[in-house]
C-alpha cells in the first residue's frame, strides 16, 4: 500500500524476504543504532545519513571488495558469456554478473541522473518515463503566498487534475514563495507531474484547513466568537495562524469596506477554512524531487530474484525500477531489502546455483 508503479505488488517477494525488522537487524550488526520518532520514521541514531555509507564502505572492505570510483559506465553489453563494461576514462571491464544499482533523475545535484535508465534500454528493457516524486508544488498567485510565505500548518490537501482522479493527502505543510511544500505536499507531486506531462494545466488544490471539523461546527465557532469592530483575524486566530487568517478574509474581500454582513462573512470564512482553491502551475522539478515515479520496468524483471529476463546474468535494484513509496522511509527501505536480494541472486548465479 506504500508503493506505487507499473506493477506495486512487485516489491512484496522482496520484503517478505527482506521485512523492515530484517533490515534493522542487519545494519545493528554492522553497527549502526537506529532511533524511531513518533510518526514511526526510523534514522541513525547520529542523524548523520554518512554514518550509514561509511559503514556500509566498511563492509566492503571487510570483504576485500574492490571498489572503483569515480568512474561512469558508459556502456554495457553481453556479446558472449560474459558482460563487456565500457568506462568514460577508456578502460573496458568483465564480469560474470551486473547489478544496476544507479537511483533515477531524482536530485541531481547529489548524483541522481539517467544512466542507468540508459544502460538497461539498451538491453532491451523499456521504460516508463520517471516524474518527479516527492517534490514541491508551484502554485498560481494567491493571497496566501502573499500573506503567508514562510508558514506552517496542519490539515488536508486535495490534488484536483484536470483531467483524471485526484489524490488527497493530509498531515504538515509549508507555504512557500513560489507554492507549496512539506512532506504532506511533496507526496502530491508525482500526481501533478503526471497530470502536467499530458496538460498545459495540472489542475488544481483544495485546502481543507480544518480537517477535523465539519463545516457547521466551524460555523458555530465562529458565531460563537466575540471580537471588537468584527475583526475576524482574531475570531480565527484559535483555529489557524494569524497570517493565514489575514489571507483568507482577503480572499473574501480586498477592502473591510466590502466586507459582507456578520452572517455572511461567517459563512464565507467557514466555508474558506474547509475549502480554499489555489491554481497549481507544476512542481519544482527533479532538482528538488527526493525521487522519482516511473523507470525501466518491472515486467521483464522476476520479482522473486531481480534478474532480468532479456538477459541472464543481469540485475537490477533500487529506484532504476519502476517502483517508488512514500515518505517516512520507504524508498531506503526498497533500496537496502533490493539491494541485498540482487546481491544474493547475482551471487548464486556466478555460482551456479538455480536463481
Amino acid at each position: 500500500e506504500h508503493y506505487q508503479g507499473d506493477n506495486p505488488s512487485f516489491v512484496n517477494p522482496v520484503f517478505e524476504r527482506y521485512p523492515a525488522p530484517e533490515m534493522l537487524s542487519y545494519f545493528r550488526k554492522m553497527g549502526l543504532l537506529t532511533i524511531e520518532d513518533k510518526e514511526q520514521r526510523v534514522y541513525p541514531r547520529s542523524f548523520q545519513a554518512r554514518s550509514v555509507t561509511l559503514l556500509l564502505l566498511n563492509a566492503l572492505r571487510i570483504k576485500e571488495i574492490q571498489l572503483v570510483f569515480p568512474v561512469r559506465i558508459t556502456e554495457l553489453s553481453k556479446p558472449d558469456h560474459e558482460f563487456l563494461l565500457k568506462t568514460d576514462q577508456g578502460d573496458s571491464l568483465t564480469a560474470g554478473a551486473v547489478i544496476v544499482a544507479a537511483g533515477s533523475c531524482a536530485s541531481p545535484d547529489l548524483g541522481g541522473g539517467r544512466s542507468g535508465y540508459e544502460l538497461l534500454q539498451s538491453l532491451g528493457h523499456r521504460l516508463n518515463e520517471p516524474v518527479p516524486s516527492l517534490v514541491p508544488l508551484t502554485l498560481s498567485p494567491h493571497p496566501l503566498i502573499k500573506f503567508a510565505e514562510g508558514v506552517r500548518f496542519r490539515g488536508a490537501v486535495t490534488f484536483i487534475p484536470s483531467e483524471g482522479s485526484g489524490r488527497r493527502t493530509q498531515g504538515e505543510y509549508l507555504i512557500t514563495k513560489y507554492g507549496l511544500s512539506g512532506i504532506a505536499a511533496m507526496e502530491l507531486g508525482s500526481a501533478v507531474a503526471g497530470s502536467k506531462a499530458g496538460s498545459m494545466s495540472p489542475g488544481s488544490i483544495r485546502i481543507d484547513f480544518l480537517p477535523e471539523l465539519g463545516l457547521e461546527e466551524i460555523e458555530r465557532i465562529l458565531h460563537a466568537s466575540e471580537v471588537a469592530d468584527d475583526d475576524w483575524r482574531i475570531a480565527m486566530s484559535g483555529l489557524v495562524p494569524d497570517k493565514i487568517a489575514r489571507a483568507l478574509v482577503t480572499c473574501i474581500s480586498s477592502f473591510e469596506d466590502d466586507l459582507p454582513d456578520r452572517q455572511a462573512m461567517v459563512e464565507a470564512l467557514a466555508s474558506k477554512l474547509k475549502e480554499t482553491e489555489v491554481g497549481v502551475t507544476g512542481t519544482r522539478g527533479f532538482q528538488f524531487a527526493q525521487v522519482a515515479s516511473g523507470g525501466v520496468a518491472t515486467t521483464d524483471f522476476d520479482p522473486l530474484t531481480l534478474m532480468s529476463s532479456r538477459v541472464p546474468g543481469l540485475f537490477a535494484c533500487g529506484e532504476v525500477l519502476d517502483v517508488d513509496g512514500d515518505t517516512g522511509g520507504f524508498n531506503l527501505l526498497w533500496a537496502f531489502a533490493s539491494g541485498r536480494q540482487a546481491g544474493g541472486s547475482a551471487a548464486s548465479f556466478l555460482r551456479k546455483e538455480q536463481v
